[in-house]
């Protein structure tokens, strides 16, 4: 065997090793949950279809989902086909991407391909896997132009912000036909040009909201310079992940801004010229990454998303265009400067900062609770708590759905669902008066259940005894789970019954 297969299929197993290993160890969060149950929780694709309206992402993930929550309802299926997919384009990479060695195995275990992209099961791996898949036909882009079409057409049914990066591919090559007057001049162009348009249309249908989404009301209240602040510094965000280890809590943080926001705006606006050190030989690359860069800062603009595995897509595109720049050759009439050193020294610090960010996470992940989620879950089970009816405030209860394998009660909504509906303001603005009048409520249908919510039922009131809500109704505090990587993911149980006896409410 070559050494080259040795070092592809030694390097693939390992990452898919490592992985596993990291996913046994990683609870469900909100998000990675909402999506399980969205699908789920879902009685056809028409539903799906109806109950990912409001989402604002295409389903191609939670079609996956679907077709898994067929078969299981245990959510470490979703995890395995989330590392199996991460694994698929480490493949791809290690296998097709033009770079040495060291550069591949930084890469692959660098921050967002051995944590973000990896550990935690969203859909943004998927967009990675097509835009590699992409990248790797790109050499012989007009043999295989439909082929590369299908990619792109697929990434942009991923995520909003794979649309921008594959629309600017997309632009990238329409750009270079024109130049070489190729437009429209082939067939087999042609059903590209209908693959990918037909993709980027299936993509926006999905993506536009219906008329009574309450998304952007806050988003509307934002002045001008607090819009663009999040997509001017996604890509210093991207390119340098260091979380923040003064921080138990370190996931979503930056150390550099959390030191100084003054000097991690400017060292933000100074990375949008490295594209152009790395790329000024080439015009055509040039042009992919500044017009991906304008399209995910007005995605930042308009969305106001403001998370790590946002900035991190400006990584993927920055590597995407050092993988197709090998295809080009150097424009001589571009000015020629003596930058080979620095770029070299650039390049390998950012793949190092990577890296190290990298096994950081990772280890955090693998020592502590990610989410409190499965261990509430674990101690309900222990407890005999889980065969009894579930209530929380609202969304807070979507972590732990999927691990009981059933529907809770949101107080909110008043009735029993799973998936979230993002309307925070019944739990943003509920008082610990209407948590406790809405339990009594519940409880005048139910004889028992138990709360599990991030809200407390009482401010400073974690005693193990009985306290009357009312004079029908009874509470007892069991226990918190507010030791985990997330934040603000506390959760606090309660026992609720029906009293026994009669009497003057003491309520509290």
């Amino acid at each position: 065997m070559k050494k080259e297969t040795q070092y592809l299929y030694s390097l693939t197993l390992l990452y898919l090793i490592v992985s596993v290993i990291g996913i046994l160890h990683h609870e469900l969060w909100l998000d990675e949950a909402h999506h399980w149950l969205l699908s789920r929780d879902s009685t056809s694709l028409l539903d799906l279809i109806k109950n990912a309206r409001y989402e604002g992402h295409p389903i191609l993930w939670n079609v996956l989902l679907f077709g898994i929550t067929r078969l299981t309802l245990n959510p470490i299926w979703m995890q395995f086909l989330h590392i199996g997919i991460a694994t698929a384009a480490v493949f791809v990479f290690l296998k097709k991407a033009p770079f040495p060695w060291i550069f591949k195995i930084l890469f692959i275990f660098g921050y967002f391909m051995i944590f973000e992209y990896n550990l935690i099961s969203r859909n943004y791996i998927l967009g990675v896997l097509f835009l590699f898949l992409a990248c790797s036909v790109y050499e012989k882009r007009a043999e295989k132009f439909t082929l590369l079409c299908f990619y792109l057409a697929l990434a942009a049914n991923v995520h909003l912000i794979f649309v921008v990066l594959a629309f600017a591919l997309f632009l990238t090559l329409l750009m270079e036909q024109l130049q070489q007057k190729k437009l429209f001049q082939k067939a087999d162009f042609n059903w590209g040009y209908l693959i990918f348009s037909s993709g980027l249309l299936v993509a926006c249908l999905q993506i536009i909201p219906p008329t009574d989404t309450a998304f952007f009301n806050r988003i509307d209240e934002l002045a001008f310079h607090e819009k663009f602040t999040k997509g001017f510094i996604a890509l210093f965000k991207g390119l340098l992940p260091i979380p923040d280890f003064r921080n138990f809590h370190f996931w979503n943080t930056n150390l550099l801004v959390d030191l100084n926001k003054s000097i991690s705006a400017i060292v933000g606006l100074l990375c949008y010229g490295i594209p152009f050190l790395f790329f000024y030989k080439n015009k055509t690359v040039l042009f992919f990454v500044y017009i991906a860069l304008l399209g995910v800062t007005i995605f930042f603009f308009f969305t106001q998303m403001s998370a790590t595995r946002y900035d991190g897509t400006t990584y993927i595109l920055f590597i995407s265009a050092l993988w197709i720049a090998k295809y080009y050759p150097s424009d001589s009439n571009r000015i020629q400067l003596p930058f080979s050193l620095l770029k070299k020294t650039m390049l390998y610090s950012i793949l190092s900062i990577q890296f190290l960010s990298g096994i950081y996470a990772y280890a955090m992940d693998y020592q502590f609770s990610f989410s409190p989620s499965k261990e509430v879950v674990t101690f309900l089970k222990e407890k005999n708590l889980a065969t009894k009816p579930i209530v929380c405030v609202t969304c807070d209860g979507t972590a732990i759905s999927p691990y009981l394998e059933k529907k809770i009660f949101f107080l909110c909504d008043g009735s029993e669902q799973s998936f979230c509906h993002w309307n925070f303001n019944c739990a943003m603005n509920i008082s610990d008066a209407e948590i406790q009048q809405a339990l009594i409520s519940y409880m005048t249908t139910h004889n028992e259940a138990v709360y599990v919510s991030n809200y407390p039922i009482f401010k400073n009131k974690f005693i193990s005894d009985w306290i009357a809500l009312s004079e029908t109704v009874e509470v007892r505090y069991l226990k918190s789970f507010d030791h985990s990587i997330l934040r603000n993911s506390a959760y606090y149980i309660y026992e609720i019954e029906k009293r026994k006896v009669t009497f003057k409410s003491t309520c509290l």
